[in-house]
C-alpha cells in the first residue's frame, strides 16, 4: 500500500526570520512584500491579535503593529531560498520518493512502509527538521495527495501530525471539512458545488453524477473527487528544469534616468543567468520590459522587446548586452518608470544546445562565469559582478526592515559573545 505525506513549513517566511532572531519567537511576526508594500506572511500570534489579511497595505497596519508590539521584517528571499533547500535536504532522508511542491511544501511517498507507526514517524520528521533547521513543520499522511493535504491542515491544530488511512477515519474528517478548503477547489468551483447542495468534502466524495462534475470542474475536478474516494490520480512528479525563468522588481522610487534602468536590467540579467547555470541550461531568447506605475496618475508607458541568440547561452555578459540592446529599443524619455525585468525563454539542457553552423565558437566566457560563480558562492552574493550592475543602485527595492543574509554571506554570520 502506498501512502502520501505532505510536509508543510509553518508560517515559513516568519519562521526563517525567527531562527536567527530568537528574541521575537514569542512575539507576533509579519513579513512584508517587495518595497515593504503589503503584509504577506503572519505567525499564529499575529493572527491571534487580528492580523492575517493577505496583501493589506503596510501603512494601514502601522498603528496596530505598534499597539500589539509586532515584529516586522522585509522579504529576504535569499535567506528563504537557502532555508528551503536545507529543509528539503532533511526530508530526502525520510523517503526515496520526494516531490518539492513549493518553497515550503513537499510530498513524500511511503511505499512499503506498512509496518510503520506513522504518527511516530511524522513526529520524527518534525523533530529532525526542527533540530537541523529551526523550522517548525506540520505533517499530514493519508492514501492520496488530496487527502494528505487535508490531513496536513488538521495537523497544524493537532500537535503537528495528523494521520488518516482507514475509510472510517477519512470519512469522519471529510464530513466536517468544507468543500471550499479542498486543495484544487477554488472559490468559483466551490460556488458551483454549493449550487448542487455540496457543502462538505464528504458530500463531494459521495456525489454520484460524475459526468456533471466533469462538466462543471473539468477533468481536474473529477480527479480530486476520485482522490477523496481513496483512488490515487495525482502521481508524484519529478522536478523538471524550468522552460523559462527571469527576474523582475519594482523600484523603490520612480526612475527617470536611462543609466539607472541599464543598471537594473544588468542586475536582473545577472541573476537570471545564474539560475540557468545552476540547472545546467542555456536559453535561446530573452525578453526585457520597463513600465510605469499604473496605480499613479502619471503618463503611462509599457515597453517590451525580445532578442534571440544563434545558439543557446547562459553567459552573464552576453545576457547583459542583450538586455541593454533591448533597452535602447524600448526606452522613452520623460516617463516615471516603476518596474523592469528580464525573462529568459526557450531553455534547454546544456548538453542539448545546438550550436550555430556559422559561429562554431559561441564565446560564452564559460571559464569566467565559473570563476565568478565560485567566488560569489564562497564569499557571498554579488562579491564580484559586472560593472554594468552599478554600485549604489539608487533604483533598488525598499527594504527598511530586511535582515542579514545569515546563511549565504560570510560577513552576515551570527556572532556569539561568550
Amino acid at each position: 500500500m502506498k501512502y502520501f505525506c505532505l510536509v508543510d513549513c509553518n508560517s515559513f517566511y516568519c519562521s526563517c526570520e525567527r531562527v536567527f532572531r530568537p528574541e521575537v519567537r514569542n512575539r507576533p511576526v509579519i513579513v512584508l512584500s517587495n518595497n515593504d508594500g503589503c503584509a504577506i506572511a503572519f505567525t499564529k500570534e499575529a493572527k491571534a491579535v487580528g492580523f492575517g489579511q493577505m496583501c493589506e497595505p503596510f501603512f494601514q497596519l502601522k498603528d496596530r503593529i505598534k499597539k500589539h508590539n509586532v515584529a516586522v521584517f522585509s522579504s529576504n528571499y535569499t535567506l528563504y531560498d537557502n532555508m528551503s533547500k536545507r529543509v528539503m535536504d532533511v526530508l530526502r532522508g525520510f523517503s526515496p520518493d520526494m516531490e518539492i511542491y513549493s518553497v515550503d511544501e513537499a510530498f513524500l511517498l511511503f511505499d512499503g512502509f506498512n509496518d510503520y507507526d506513522f504518527i511516530e514517524y511524522g513526529q520524527k520528521i518534525r523533530r529532525e527538521v526542527l533540530s537541523s533547521t529551526g523550522i517548525p513543520v506540520g505533517v499530514g499522511i493519508s492514501t492520496t495527495k488530496v487527502l494528505s493535504k487535508i490531513a496536513n491542515k488538521l495537523a497544524k491544530k493537532n500537535k503537528g501530525v495528523w494521520v488518516m488511512i482507514t475509510p472510517e477515519e477519512i470519512d469522519r474528517v471529510l464530513k466536517n471539512f468544507p468543500v471550499k478548503d479542498i486543495w484544487g477547489i477554488g472559490s468559483r468551483s466551490a460556488i458551483k458545488l454549493n449550487m448542487l447542495g455540496i457543502k462538505t468534502a464528504y458530500e463531494f466524495k459521495m456525489y454520484q453524477d460524475e459526468a456533471l462534475i466533469q462538466k462543471l470542474l473539468t477533468k481536474t475536478g473529477r480527479q480530486i473527487q476520485e482522490e477523496l474516494r481513496g483512488v490515487s490520480c495525482l502521481a508524484m512528479e519529478e522536478a523538471e528544469d524550468k522552460k523559462n525563468t527571469g527576474t523582475s522588481r519594482s523600484f523603490g522610487t520612480n526612475v527617470f534616468d536611462k543609466s539607472q534602468l541599464k543598471e537594473a536590467l544588468a542586475h536582473f540579467a545577472t541573476h537570471a543567468s545564474l539560475k540557468l547555470r545552476r540547472q545546467n541550461s542555456v536559453c535561446y531568447s530573452m525578453q526585457a520590459f520597463i513600465h510605469t506605475n499604473s496605480f499613479q496618475e502619471v503618463p503611462q508607458y509599457f515597453g517590451e522587446a525580445r532578442v534571440t541568440f544563434p545558439s543557446g547561452t547562459s553567459d552573464t555578459l552576453k545576457l547583459i548586452n542583450a538586455a541593454h540592446k533591448i533597452l535602447d529599443e524600448i526606452y522613452r524619455p520623460g516617463f516615471a518608470y516603476k518596474k523592469a525585468g528580464v525573462l529568459l525563454n526557450h531553455i534547454v539542457p546544456r548538453n542539448q544546445n545546438q550550436l550555430d553552423l556559422f559561429t562554431p565558437d559561441p564565446n560564452d566566457n564559460e571559464k569566467l562565469n565559473q570563476i565568478m560563480d565560485l567566488i560569489n558562492k564562497k564569499y557571498g552574493e554579488h562579491t564580484i559582478k559586472s560593472a554594468a550592475c552599478g554600485i549604489h543602485n539608487e533604483w533598488r527595492t525598499i527594504a527598511d526592515y530586511k535582515t542579514q543574509h545569515y546563511t549565504t554571506s560570510w560577513k552576515d554570520l551570527l556572532r556569539v559573545k561568550v
